[in-house]
């Protein structure tokens, strides 16, 4: 009986966390190929060209500067992101040892702090959602018990009610988002926008002002989502899942839906966790 309760209580962190690792890696999966594809972003007169990035993000030591220099030369970053790639896939695959993942997932968040100055100019959120689920899974599983790959669950969960709350509350300000105008704008551009998805909104307006009044209610409404033992967590998190595929089909953000959905099982733990505790 003992010993039942006791792989129950394994399972009820691990899961989560295997999940957050294996989805948020192939986020670095897919960033990693992106970037090792899209070599033009790097050569001179490239969004990235090393010649004008490098004074961007102005190292605080010499030594430092020239490991940047170093990561900017065009071999050693296709290296890097060919190790990302592989520390991604053993992620990805079956493989349990506790000590091989934490390794993988340091890895994975390091090299990606290492290398970030080089892509300075095409980062996005996914990027900084993927580093945190890494590391928090990093130093859960260094901690190498069920305590400590439970804080990392606890704490991957609440960082993303918190980023969806907080994006909601930074839209709060802005004129375009209160009036219902933000998304058609949004459409409008040549970055994220959508041609067709950008005609059916202007031609119903009264849609595109619900739409939008619809996902900032979501957003700052989502951490309410937490009480009542969670109860309806699972409708949340069905709703914002359906957000981010939308955001990938018309504004380009595939890495969104990878990122945030590795997130959700642990979401979820804290949701009942959040709710036995009360």
């Amino acid at each position: 009986m003992l010993s039942r309760l006791r792989r129950a209580a394994e399972s009820a962190c691990a899961r989560p966390l295997a999940t957050a690792e294996r989805l948020s890696a192939a986020t670095h999966l897919l960033s990693s190929l992106e970037y090792m594809v899209r070599k033009v972003d790097r050569e001179p007169g490239g969004l990235n060209d090393w010649t004008h990035t490098r004074a961007q993000v102005p190292a605080k030591t010499k030594a430092m500067q020239r490991v940047r220099d170093f990561v900017a030369r065009e071999p050693v970053t296709q290296a890097l992101h060919g190790s990302r790639a592989l520390a991604a896939a053993v992620l990805i695959s079956p493989v349990r040892n506790n000590t091989v993942r934490m390794l993988a997932n340091a890895y994975l968040a390091g090299s990606q702090v290492l290398i970030y100055p080089r892509h300075l100019f095409g980062t996005d959120g996914s990027d900084q959602v993927s580093f945190l689920v890494q590391t928090a899974a990093a130093l859960g599983r260094a901690g190498g018990t069920d305590a400590t790959r439970n804080a990392a669950v606890q704490f991957i969960g609440a960082q993303t009610v918190l980023s969806y709350g907080a994006s909601g509350w930074a839209k709060l300000p802005g004129d375009a988002w209160r009036s219902g105008d933000a998304l058609v704008k949004i459409m409008r551009t040549q970055t994220y926008g959508d041609e067709w998805f950008f005609k059916q909104l202007d031609r119903y307006p009264a849609a595109s002002r619900a739409i939008c009044h619809a996902v900032l209610a979501l957003e700052c409404g989502f951490p309410l989502l937490l009480l009542r033992k969670g109860r309806y967590i699972d409708a949340g998190l069905l709703v914002m899942g359906a957000f981010h595929l939308a955001n990938a089909r018309f504004m380009g953000l595939s890495r969104f839906a990878w990122a945030f959905a590795s997130t959700y099982p642990s979401v979820r733990a804290l949701a009942r966790g959040t709710g036995e505790a009360s």
